[in-house]
């Protein structure tokens, strides 16, 4: 709690604005696949999802180039405006068939799109207010609240879903609005912006950045590895969850119904309460212990832990090993995040940002990928996929952090 008070009033700010979003886009996106799934069709919630992410990845791209080269501040509030008048029409759409169907669609590939060019802009934003003695508490603190405001919105998701929808997309929009005031009103940083003097054309500085920004190997080593191991986190309100609906039998406990989409909440409950009670206790024991010793334990909760839950049909053992795999998270996830936050330069944090976001970006592909290729393999095979996938990502993440010669804050 001390080292909370120390921080910038801007920082604070910039860290409920994102556990508002956090918690409000949690309590729908995790859902959108099975929405889909049940308005139109396995294939086309599979297809539209995977085409949502990559061209949201190649729109990132620009949103780096604009948040290095322009007054970030600005940016966000335009974007802003846009995320308003998308949720108003998908607050009116949601529950509309035919047109209003194929405008709900639209309106949220507009939305998702949109979003893709802001996170690198947003989390840019965040590093221009982070003190770098602050850093590796800041990221534990990051881990911990987001993990909480995600679980809390998919609680609250599983809750409305059903017959709320509106006011699931009533809820994002109110945190949409909160977090517009607080980026015009109390967020206050200087910006260092990009400068090229010597390229003559947008699209040379463009490209410069981009290509500067990638001869960085560890940087980019790292941001392919994370992309691999969270592939396994992205499935679970994908394929997990439509898993779930179309397999486990319903039973009921202490007179309540638990069925395939309750039992993804209470995997949400478990990562929550993991999270919120462990997380600094680990964090403790790690700097008590060999962070490599540790680190290789976190591998093998998290690999097999989601292995598990990928295939799993039996309550007991899909909420243990969740909780596993959820003690492996713990160990890699503030790691990765410190480190990346090192290897990034302090004037061209948007184009690494949106480079970092094709780690998000490739997790997700191969999540959709895995909705759209379980309708040809067994739940076990998908295990298998899940598996191999993870373990690569991970041998890679470990050579970054334990046999790469270390490398300190990237200056130009």
């Amino acid at each position: 709690m001390h080292q909370l008070n120390q921080l910038s009033r801007t920082l604070k700010a910039r860290m409920l604005c994102d556990f508002l979003l956090t918690l409000s886009s949690s309590a729908i996106l995790p859902f959108i696949a099975l929405y889909l799934i049940t308005m139109i069709n396995a294939v086309f919630a599979g297809i539209f999802l995977m085409a949502t992410v990559i061209i949201g990845f190649i729109v990132s791209f620009i949103g780096g180039y604009v948040s290095d080269h322009f007054e970030r501040k600005k940016v966000i509030s335009f974007v802003h405006g846009i995320y308003t008048v998308c949720l108003v029409i998908l607050i009116i759409s949601v529950n509309m068939h035919g047109i209003g169907l194929i405008l709900f669609c639209i309106t949220f590939f507009i939305f998702s799109i949109t979003n893709s060019f802001e996170m690198p802009i947003l989390e840019a934003a965040i590093m221009d207010a982070i003190q770098v003695q602050h850093r590796d508490f800041i990221y534990r603190f990051f881990y911990w609240m987001n993990n909480i405001a995600m679980a809390i919105g998919m609680l609250i998701g599983a809750a409305l879903y059903a017959e709320h929808r509106h006011l699931l997309f009533g809820l994002f929009l109110a945190a949409n609005l909160i977090s517009w005031y607080v980026f015009v009103f109390i967020y206050d940083v200087q910006q260092k912006f990009a400068n090229h003097d010597s390229l003559d054309s947008v699209v040379k500085k463009f490209l410069h950045g981009y290509v500067q920004a990638f001869k960085n190997k560890p940087y980019i080593i790292l941001m392919l590895a994370f992309s691999f191991v969270f592939m396994a986190e992205a499935s679970l309100d994908t394929y997990v969850v439509v898993r779930l609906q179309k397999t486990f039998d319903p039973i009921s406990f202490l007179g309540i119904r638990i069925d395939g989409v309750r039992i993804f909440t209470l995997i949400m409950i478990v990562n929550t309460v993991t999270v919120a009670f462990l997380t600094f206790y680990v964090n403790r024991l790690m700097e008590s212990y060999s962070k490599k010793a540790i680190f290789v334990i976190g591998i093998f909760c998290y690999t097999f832990g989601y292995i598990i839950i990928t295939s799993a049909n039996v309550l007991f053992f899909i909420l243990v090993f969740a909780f596993i795999a959820t003690i492996g998270e713990i160990i890699y996830s503030p790691i990765y995040n410190s480190e990346r936050f090192a290897l990034t330069p302090e004037h061209a944090r948007g184009v690494y940002s949106s480079i970092g976001s094709l780690g998000f970006t490739t997790a997700k592909i191969l999540a959709q990928l895995g909705l759209v290729i379980s309708t040809f393999l067994t739940p076990w095979m998908m295990s298998i996929y899940t598996g191999v996938i993870v373990l690569i990502g991970f041998v890679l993440m470990y050579l970054v952090l334990f046999k790469m010669p270390k490398v300190q804050q990237v200056k130009e």
